[in-house]
């Protein structure tokens, strides 16, 4: 009998080498994976700012149809459903990007089952609780209605963003682009549309439960297949992902949280106007600090991926992803810094004129917040969790402390340097954390010290100069941009992996 059991073995080995070697190999273990990251990211930046050229319209429409007061209330509501929607689901979407780059088969869709269950559930209970916040804060009943519409429009995002895993995991990120403008654009056209029917508040909070609704159908049909869409109903199953992820939830979700949670407070201790003007300047702020975390965010997969397989892998890509995070922030800086009177002129009008200096201020958080981006994914790839939910825990009370004292007696420019607060409460936090646990990751001081030259430069010129702010916002771009090629700040495998290489695949 042992003849033929050689045999079957010895076949049954064949086939599985064969199978293996006709399998296509996952392009986050491959040599392409940095280049697609790199031209992935910008091909992303491109559609966001594409995206948020369509969108100034609408808001600078919506801005001015609204007013002060009912676009404070606007954005207030809105800051409110998305501190729910962080408490109850950001930390679990950023698990499901981890755990689908790092897991297969039938454990991985086991596991997005039961995500896709616990995060409706606990969207469910989320939505509950912020209405029961808009009643004790004494929310209008069309306000409350529009909180409703806003928390069922959340829940079409989430469930969009979920399917959309496998895209972002296999570095598709053209199609991840599309989605984006896609939404962009939709939400765009409605609030032209309300604006020229002369709508109130209400019907602008629902915006989104149409336009994510069809989002979320075109991409269930994009990753056919590839990513279970019937949600896991087991009490027991939720239990235990709770208990395991739970660290890593509350890691993703503090850090949204206090952000947001900084407009919300302004609306309950400073004056409507006041408000209505930390609201135009926050709304800029939050479009320009999404975007160090989406470029960040497409290489999350592969710094996951490089934590558990390869520390030198990691290494590389977070210095590199360091160093042009910190690029990007100082130049977005420079922007917000010197153009803020344009960019309020653009957005809200005249009547938002004072909205400029708080702005300004908050252009300085937006700097460190580039950088804290690629700090906070590094140390989510390598589960310290722990010092991401201490240090995000203290950046919530710092804002939250700031803004009920300042806030109150200096009105928007307090929520501003509240925000700032935070956001520097992060950054020393991050940057310990990240340093303690893996020293090979500390920031290159060569690359910061050229970075912070160069942008010291530009913020002289402009501020100096006395240009109109556009004007000196772009000259102070050029400076700026001149400075770090003659320095030599960019990392030269930046330039490389920007150009095209035959042998890789395209985003």
């Amino acid at each position: 009998m042992s003849g033929p059991t050689v045999v079957i073995e010895f076949r049954a080995g064949e086939a599985t080498e064969a199978l293996e070697r006709a399998a296509p190999p996952d392009v986050l273990d491959t040599d392409a994976a940095g280049g697609l990251v790199v031209r992935g990211g910008t091909l992303r930046l491109i559609g966001y700012v594409t995206g948020l050229a369509v969108s100034v319209a609408g808001i600078s429409l919506m801005t001015r149809h609204l007013g002060l007061g009912r676009y404070g209330m606007y954005t207030t509501v809105m800051s409110l459903v998305t501190v729910i929607g962080a408490v109850t689901d950001a930390g679990m979407g950023g698990l499901g990007t981890r755990e689908y780059a790092i897991t297969h088969g039938e454990e991985r869709n086991h596991l997005m089952r039961d995500l896709l269950g616990l995060r409706l559930a606990l969207m469910a209970g989320g939505s509950l609780f912020a209405l029961a916040f808009a009643l004790a804060a004494g929310y209008s009943s069309a306000l409350l209605i529009g909180t409703a519409l806003a928390c069922v429009g959340l829940v079409a995002t989430v469930t969009q963003t979920m399917f959309a895993v496998p895209l972002a995991t296999s570095l598709q990120l053209g199609w991840l682009t599309g989605l984006e403008l896609a939404r962009q654009v939709l939400t765009t056209v409605f609030i032209v549309v309300l604006v020229l029917m002369g709508a109130s508040v209400l019907p602008f909070l629902a915006i989104a439960v149409p336009v994510n609704i069809l989002l979320t159908f075109v991409t269930a049909w994009r990753v056919r297949g590839r990513i279970p869409f019937r949600p896991s109903l087991h009490i027991r199953g939720w239990l235990r992902l709770l208990r395991s992820t739970v660290a890593f939830a509350m890691a993703m979700a503090v850090g949204t949280i206090y952000v947001y949670t900084a407009q919300v407070l302004t609306s309950l201790v400073a004056s409507e106007r006041q408000n209505g003007l930390f609201a135009v300047s926050f709304r800029v702020f939050i479009v320009a600090v999404a975007v160090p975390g989406m470029l960040v965010g497409v290489a999350f997969p592969l710094l996951a991926r490089a934590a558990r397989d390869d520390r030198s892998r990691l290494a590389y890509a977070v210095h590199r992803l360091s160093a042009v995070s910190m690029i990007l922030g100082l130049a977005a800086a420079l922007v917000l810094a010197l153009g803020a009177p344009a960019i309020i002129a653009v957005v809200g009008g005249p009547h938002f004129a004072a909205a400029a200096t708080p702005l300004r201020i908050q252009g300085v958080a937006l700097a460190i917040s580039f950088s804290l981006a690629t700090w906070g994914f590094a140390l989510l790839s390598l589960h310290e969790h722990r010092g991401l939910i201490i240090t995000n825990a203290l950046a919530l009370a710092v804002s939250c402390a700031l803004t009920l004292g300042l806030a109150s007696t200096y009105g928007a420019p307090g929520a501003a340097i509240a925000t700032l607060g935070g956001e520097l409460t992060l950054a020393c936090g991050y940057l310990y954390f990240l340093v303690a646990r893996a020293p090979d990751l500390r920031p290159e001081g060569r690359v910061v010290a050229k970075t912070l030259l160069a942008g010291g430069l530009a913020g002289l010129f402009g501020w100096l100069t006395g240009l109109s702010p556009a004007i000196a916002a772009i000259g102070a771009l050029l400076i700026y941009g001149l400075a770090l090629i003659a320095l030599r700040a960019v990392p030269s495998e930046i330039w490389a992996l920007l150009r095209p290489r035959r042998d890789e695949v395209a985003p």
